[in-house]
């Protein structure tokens, strides 16, 4: 398993907050890393130029200082030798005295950046022999006389000067010259371990910046993967169920509120399904005459859904107490009817009535089972519409919330990244800043300063590389931007659903309505059924007294009493 695989286990593990938290930890790692290396290489690189200043390029001034003035003193001797006045003899003889003065401060002070003892001891040496022959030539002049063609004893005073004195600074110049060589040399070693450990640390520093910038781009697409396809799993299962399906698949295995929203949308379609199809049986069993009872499973109607139980139960009531009341008015025709056997004299014209009237409670009792039928088709398609209410209700309602939890973070993420790119682009900034101080430093170095050039050109291109990166981490920012597009999409989607709820609920209030009117119609039937039972009980009473005429008729009444109370035995009722 390799590292993107392993992540994206890990986010699926992990809370919506967590994933974020876990991200940008790794982020400020990788990030920081970089950050710190760098700081580091250009502390040190800081750090080597102002050792190579204050030690170096001192100890080279310091080495030129020296030469110049055994070079001013070798002239001041052999001016004294050529002048004519003495005025100016002994100005070049106190020449001579204040370079060795001078000799000896810069040998101190070359002495406070120099390591090499031996060889500041030979210098030292040479300016004391130095010293000692300064005296001896100022003897020699004293001892001879000044006249206008020069000394009395210039043979003896050149003969010092080009023979002694010139010897000494000649040993003086070879001992500077071996400080000098070995000034080079440290200096170079000093300026090409200071080099490579510049170059390594910026190597380094460019492979993490690199990690940093995979690493963003692989956490970004794992973070996507781990947030949309369950989002986009959920937006699919709630448009079928919108679409009026309820066998839905949802293929989650994330842990995070994603996940348990899509497992809780799943338990939600199966709860759905179990009372789809218990209302289906339900309406079938009334269909089939069996008004006992309402739903054979009342424990599913849960919540919001007892109301459709209820419903049911409301139904199964009212038909079982209207076929009850229509048989019990059966069996008291069939009653009348055997006592009207006896009478046959003055049942004719009652006969023709009753006849009538209980055709007329045939017609209103068939009337008041067609509407039954249609009641309980119309309960059954309002059931399915109250469903889909209720379900693209609860869809709504947490896919608008989930959405706007996910793009408050995205949102969140962003800003964060952004205040990050934009420390790096400071840093970038202030690196090429210093680059060009340091260009401009080598520059006025001249030769000595052509290498720490190359150091400061390197520097300028790793802060022009940081800026590339910074703009790269820009771009992942416009991508982040971009899903939140397509998270305000999903927020378009919510909207469509809960118009769909409304056009649900409106569907639901006609089909109510053509209910009430239907059952207005019924008890409309209810009560010609009752006038026709008077009418009926009427004609048994004007014609008990003819019950002998009466017989055939009434044998007739009985039997169709019979077929009536067969009818009516058809159904189940309470």
């Amino acid at each position: 398993m390799n590292f993107k695989d392993s992540m994206a286990g890990k986010l699926k593990r992990m809370k919506v907050a967590d994933k974020f938290k876990y991200i940008f930890k790794n982020l400020y790692i990788y990030l920081g890393l970089p950050i710190i290396i760098l700081l580091i290489t250009t502390t040190y690189s800081l750090a080597s130029t102002y050792t190579m200043y204050n030690k170096y390029y001192k100890q080279d001034n310091l080495q030129g200082e020296l030469r110049i003035d055994i070079q001013a003193y070798l002239k001041n001797a052999w001016w004294a030798l050529s002048d004519r006045a003495e005025e100016d003899l002994n100005s070049h003889l106190d020449g001579c005295e204040e370079k060795i003065s001078e000799l000896d401060t810069f040998l101190s002070d070359l002495e406070d950046v120099y390591d090499n003892d031996d060889n500041i001891e030979a210098v030292r040496t040479d300016i004391k022999t130095l010293g000692t022959l300064t005296s001896e030539l100022t003897a020699l002049f004293a001892a001879g006389e000044l006249t206008t063609t020069g000394m009395s004893n210039e043979a003896d005073i050149y003969k010092f000067i080009n023979e002694d004195v010139n010897s000494a600074v000649k040993t003086m110049a070879s001992d500077l010259k071996a400080i000098s060589s070995d000034s080079f040399d440290t200096a170079w070693k000093a300026f090409r371990t200071s080099l490579i450990a510049t170059i390594v640390l910026l190597v380094v520093s460019v492979l993490f910046i690199v990690i940093a910038v995979i690493f963003v781009n692989m956490s970004s697409k794992v973070l996507n993967d781990s947030i949309l396809s369950p989002s986009m799993e959920i937006s699919k299962a709630a448009k079928d169920m919108a679409d009026g399906y309820i066998n839905i698949d949802i293929q989650c295995d994330s842990e995070d509120e994603l996940g348990a929203m899509a497992r809780d949308l799943e338990k939600a379609t199966d709860v759905i399904k179990s009372i789809t199809e218990d209302i289906i049986r339900t309406a079938d069993k009334m269909a089939g005459g069996d008004f006992r009872s309402g739903s054979s499973n009342p424990e599913l109607y849960i919540a919001d859904y007892k109301a459709i139980n209820a419903a049911f139960i409301d139904i199964s009531n009212k038909l079982s107490s209207t076929l009850k009341n229509v048989k019990e008015a059966s069996a008291s025709v069939s009653d009348g009817a055997a006592n009207l056997q006896d009478v046959s004299v003055n049942l004719s014209e009652g006969t023709s009535s009753q006849a009538a009237a209980v055709e007329e409670l045939t017609a209103s009792v068939e009337l008041v089972t067609e509407q039954t039928e249609l009641l309980a088709k119309d309960a059954v398609e309002s059931m399915k519409s109250a469903s889909v209410v209720v379900k693209d209700v609860e869809t709504g309602t947490e896919k608008m919330s989930g959405v706007t939890k996910a793009m408050e973070r995205i949102t969140i993420a962003s800003s964060e990244i952004e205040k990050i790119t934009s420390t790096i682009e400071s840093i970038a900034s202030q690196t090429a800043l210093l680059s060009l101080n340091a260009s401009i430093e080598a520059a006025r170095a001249g030769e000595a300063g052509r290498g720490f050039a190359v150091v400061a050109q390197e520097i300028s291109e790793l802060a022009n590389e940081s800026s590339t990166a910074a703009k790269n981490t820009h771009k992942l920012i416009d991508d982040t931007m971009n899903e939140i597009k397509t998270g305000n999409a999903a927020v378009e989607e919510t909207t469509l659903a809960l118009k769909k709820v409304q056009e649900s609920v409106s569907a639901v209030a006609e089909m109510m309505k053509a209910s009430k009117d239907r059952a207005n119609a019924q008890a409309s039937s209810m009560k010609e059924i009752n006038i026709g039972i008077e009418q009926i009980s009427n004609v048994v009473n004007v014609n008990s007294a003819t019950a002998v005429q009466a017989s055939q008729v009434s044998g007739d009444l009985s039997a169709q009493s019979q077929g009536l109370n067969a009818l009516i035995d058809e159904f189940n009722i309470r």
